[in-house]
Formats: C-alpha cells, sequence, structure tokens
C-alpha cells in the first residue's frame, strides 16, 4: 500500500516513477474515507481529476468513457449514470437536452456510445456537474485508462504542491496590517 500524501507528492515531484497498480492505490486513498486515510482529500482529488478531463480532447475522453463504462458492471454503470443524472438535475439542466438519455428516473438501458456523448457534453459545459460525479465515482476516472489515471493523479499532485509552496493567509496573520506592515 503506498504511504503518506507526502510519500505521493515525492513521488509525482521528484525523479521516481509510478506503476500502475500504486497509482490506483492512490486514487483509492484518495477515494476512501477511512480514519487512516484522512491526509488525502477527496477534494483535491476531484477537482483535479476534472480539471484534467476537461483538458483532453473530445474525441480522447469519449473513447475512455466509453471504454471505462463499457467494462463496468451493471450496478456500477447505474451509480455512473444515477450520479450525472444528480448532478445535471442539481442544476437545473435535463439530461435530455445533452442528446442523451431521458429526464424521468435513472435510465437501464443506456450504451457506451450514449453515456461517452452525455459525459463529453457534461465536461464541457457543467464541469462542476463532472466534478460531482468524479467525487461520487471516483473508480470512473481509474478505469479510463491509466494516461488518464495518472494525468489526473499528475494535476492533484502539482495543486497539492502549489498549495503548500503558497498557504493560505490565516486569520492570525494580522489581517490587512498584518499584510502591510
Amino acid at each position: 500500500m503506498p504511504g503518506t500524501v507526502d510519500d505521493f507528492i515525492q513521488r509525482f515531484g521528484g525523479q521516481q516513477t509510478m506503476d500502475d497498480r500504486e497509482a490506483s492505490q492512490y486514487l483509492d486513498r484518495f477515494a476512501s474515507d477511512h480514519p487512516q486515510d484522512r491526509d488525502f482529500d477527496n477534494h483535491a482529488l476531484s477537482s483535479g481529476a476534472t480539471e484534467y478531463l476537461g483538458k483532453l480532447p473530445d474525441a480522447h475522453f469519449e473513447d475512455a468513457a466509453r471504454t471505462a463504462y463499457a467494462g463496468a458492471a451493471p450496478a456500477q454503470q447505474q451509480g455512473l449514470i444515477g450520479s450525472l443524472m444528480r448532478a445535471l438535475q442539481n442544476r437545473g439542466v435535463n439530461p435530455a437536452s445533452l442528446g442523451g438519455f431521458g429526464s424521468g428516473g435513472v435510465p437501464s438501458n443506456v450504451n457506451p456510445d450514449q453515456y461517452a456523448r452525455v459525459a463529453n457534453a457534461v465536461r464541457q459545459q457543467y464541469p462542476d456537474a463532472m466534478q460531482e460525479v468524479v467525487r461520487e465515482q471516483p473508480w470512473f476516472v481509474k478505469a479510463m485508462g491509466n494516461p488518464i489515471l495518472m494525468g489526473a493523479l499528475g494535476v492533484v499532485a502539482s495543486r497539492m504542491m502549489r498549495n503548500r509552496n503558497n498557504p493560505a493567509p490565516t486569520q492570525s496573520s494580522g489581517g490587512l496590517l498584518g499584510k502591510l506592515f
């Protein structure tokens, strides 16, 4: 099992490499709600992965989403569709308006092409909805393939390194006067 958050950041920030198994285990730790994984920030994962997914060319994203969806068990597919529909409906968007599945309950007959097309529209038009899907269904990023998993974890590590180097000011910093003097 991979080590700490510091180990994760060092792996991406240093000269070391990370294999597929380690990358998969780190994603699992970021997605975990176990007390031992509390330093692995789920929000950092979902926002970093969403940022990376947003930069992919349409064809690349759709191919990876199609493959991930097609390879998922039926229960995982339903979970993915349900998360996507809830995220859209929470924003007042009818999923049917994106050229995909209907606006009723969670459909049970969505094919991989339909899912990929709708997911691609969501990541472009409603990135916050895609972030919600990634937060609820983190396995999806892993199932999209190792290049996407590594790219997403790379963005997460980069953000974490940046945040460590530029910590946000705290209330005890003296406010505006503390910054001036």
